[in-house]
């Protein structure tokens, strides 16, 4: 991991080292539970008749000392379609390590299946070179009523602990009993806030969010803490809902110093070590006031000006947005610590966060009153001021005062266009480094993302329609498709832009990407153009064919599969869709139902969709305008109601009719 300063939050929220040896502890994976009559007469799930499968049992144990977690799962299944979770999945963050792994299934004769094999490793996921695990295997011999049961302790690394841990307490199925258990590391950690002491000391503490009922954790010998629950409801997911974590029971352990006496003291305390810190690492220097001055030139309008020092930031190589690299190979590159602003600009290179620090600094030397900020993300977790933990504000930005009001711009957001903010950071609470002035602002709503979709296709008399599609993404759209190409190569970029369109188009659909544009810009849209072909796209029945008149489909229609809702609707940003389809009808066939029109309009959204016949040629155009952004469950109906507006209009279908012999001779006469 590159040991840059612009780091400081990363390194101290995710871990920190211990002051002692950790105590090594023999208390390691439990064995196998006694199996009761019980657990063979169960098969169903209260209030669930349906439920595929029910948890018996759940243990989960973290051992700070020890360095290891364990966990154990008992589950029974109860129809066929429950037999899928025989597919085990345990998943390894970076550094963490499978030790110890048993596991069985028990059929209703009571008769047991060992699970003797071995676990296949996979890639979950590789950002920018951190490598995430999973460890795979099938447990044998599953059936309707078997109970299936496994075991596993994971090593933690040594010589560090996590600044925060959690208790999984509501998981994806109902659990009849939990018994969780933690215990905090026994000496003492040395946490950020205590450095100055001279006697340095720790303490752990916890937050129950929504919690179950009203059992809590309870303290036990040897600095154990311990939770037993019954009947632990399952956690019920919804399309569009805000972050799961907002909702889902859980069980938060942290530790701290002095600043964890109370929410208050713990943001306050952090928010006067870290402004500290800042202005010691902007300073005043010569080298960015002159670097200011060049970037601004002659320009005199405060805006343009800002814009122009927003450009001259993001010509820093940003580090954030590239793989992580050893050690070795950042010594290999000569890749060096930024102390300072003067420095980021004199190496050419930084994270998000130096590039925004120094974009303050050059803000400040062409005479802006600018401070930097911690942003939270709410894709993740919304922010709560009761949870005491500083990895809520992953993210930073700049707070700049532009024409009398407050300005939130994020030049160390790779290809972030200047006034755009990343979605999960619109909207998004953030701590104010600043010595003055509020602690906590709101940043900025998302703005509205455009989407581009201009298609010409041919209809041929067999059904099978071939043709090419542009698309234009723009704002938030073009941002998020920039950022995840960076983890590409080439290929990679064609198979995402390939799949998405394939997605949008029939079963069947065959798509080839023929090139695409705008990869590394920031404020121009992002082109791609594609070649299709879709068999059997229109289907003849006698002297008819019907083919639809517009084949992208509304995407937010899984959203309204339910006829009711328990979860607030949450879009991550406004957008609007402008799309046009221009389709060739095949010789031979007239459009025999005239062009159609579809039409809704609210406050907050709306709709047209229009078809025209122009000399053998169907044209559809469709807009569709969304500006809302979450949505109270009682709001469910109304959302329903425009969107099945939309997709019946979507779902409008062309129908054409065989010409007769004359008419079809006149026709070819005609041309």
């Amino acid at each position: 991991m590159l040991r840059l300063p612009s780091l400081v939050l990363y390194l101290v929220v995710l871990a920190v080292t211990l002051s002692f040896a950790k105590d090594k502890s023999n208390d390691r994976i439990q064995e196998w539970l006694p199996l009761t009559q019980q657990d063979f007469d169960t098969h169903t799930v209260p209030n669930d008749p349906g439920a595929n499968a029910i948890q018996l049992y759940f243990g989960y144990y973290k051992d700070d000392n020890a360095s290891f977690i364990s966990v154990y799962h008992r589950i029974k299944i109860l129809n066929d379609a429950g037999k899928d979770l025989a597919n085990i999945k345990i998943e390894l963050e970076p550094r963490q390590s499978l030790k110890e792994l048993a596991a069985r299934t028990i059929h209703p004769d009571k008769s047991i299946a060992e699970f003797i094999g071995k676990p296949f490793e996979k890639i979950l996921a590789k950002n920018r070179g951190i490598k995430y695990t999973v460890k795979t295997f099938t447990l044998p011999e599953v059936t309707v009523g078997s109970i299936i049961e496994y075991r596993y302790e994971i090593a933690l690394p040594p010589h560090t602990v996590n600044l925060i841990s959690t208790w999984p307490v509501q998981q994806d199925l109902f659990t009849v009993k939990e018994d969780l258990r933690f215990r905090a590391f026994q000496g003492v950690v040395e946490v950020p806030t205590e450095w100055t002491n001279l006697v340095q000391r720790s303490q752990v503490s916890y937050t129950y969010l929504n919690q179950i009922d009203l059992a809590v954790p309870q303290k036990k010998e040897g600095n154990l803490v311990q939770l037993e629950l019954q009947n632990v409801p399952k956690f019920e997911v919804e399309d569009y809902m805000p972050p799961e974590d907002d909702y889902k029971s859980v069980v938060l352990f942290y530790y701290g110093g002095r600043e964890m006496s109370s929410p208050d003291e713990f943001w306050s305390e952090w928010r006067k070590i870290i402004t500290d810190y800042i202005e010691r690492f902007i300073g005043n220097s010569r080298q960015v006031h002159e670097a200011a001055l060049q970037a601004i030139g002659s320009e005199t309008d405060p805006e343009k000006k800002l814009r122009k020092l927003y450009a001259r930031a993001q010509q820093i190589r940003n580090l954030s947005f590239e793989r992580e690299r050893t050690r070795a190979e950042e010594k290999g590159e000569g890749l060096k610590r930024n102390s300072t602003a003067q420095e980021v600009l004199q190496h050419g290179y930084g994270t998000e966060w130096d590039i925004n620090a120094l974009f303050v600094a050059l803000a400040r030397s062409a005479g802006f009153e600018a401070n930097m900020l911690g942003v939270s993300d709410r894709s993740e977790r919304s922010f709560n001021k009761m949870v005491l933990w500083l990895g809520q504000l992953s993210s930073s930005s700049a707070l700049v005062k532009l024409n009398g009001k407050d300005a939130v711009l994020a030049p160390g957001t790779q290809f972030c266009p200047f006034g755009l903010l990343r979605w999960r950071n619109t909207a998004a609470s953030a701590l104010n480094f600043s010595k003055t002035g509020e602690i906590f602002i709101t940043t900025p709503q998302p703005q509205s993302s455009l989407m581009r979709r201009k298609a010409q296709v041919i209809l041929a008399p067999d059904g099978a329609l071939t043709g090419e599609i542009t698309v234009d993404f723009d704002g938030e759209d073009a941002l998020e498709h920039r950022l995840e190409a960076l983890d590409q190569d080439e290929a990679g970029r064609r198979q995402s832009l390939e799949e998405q369109l394939q997605t949008w188009l029939p079963d069947g659909a065959v798509v080839k990407l023929q090139d695409s544009q705008g990869w590394n810009l920031s404020e121009e849209p992002l082109h791609a153009r594609f070649k299709i072909e879709i068999p059997n796209f229109a289907v003849t029945t006698g002297k008819r064919m019907i083919a639809p008149a517009f084949f992208f489909p509304t995407l937010q229609k899984k959203m309204f599969v339910n006829t009711w809702r328990k979860y607030p609707i949450n879009f991550p940003y406004p957008f609007i869709e402008d799309d046009e389809l221009t389709m060739t009808l095949p010789h031979g066939y007239d459009l025999e139902e005239p062009p159609y029109h579809r039409k809704a309009g609210l406050s907050w959204a709306g709709y047209e969709v229009s078809t025209e016949l122009d000399d053998r040629q169907l044209v559809t155009t469709r807009k569709l305008r969304f500006e809302g952004q979450q949505f109270g469950p009682e709001r469910y109906e109304e959302l329903r109601n425009f969107f099945t507006v939309v997709q019946n209009g979507d779902g409008g279908h062309a129908v054409l009719q065989m010409e007769t012999t004359e008419k079809s001779e006149n026709s070819g006469s005609s041309r």
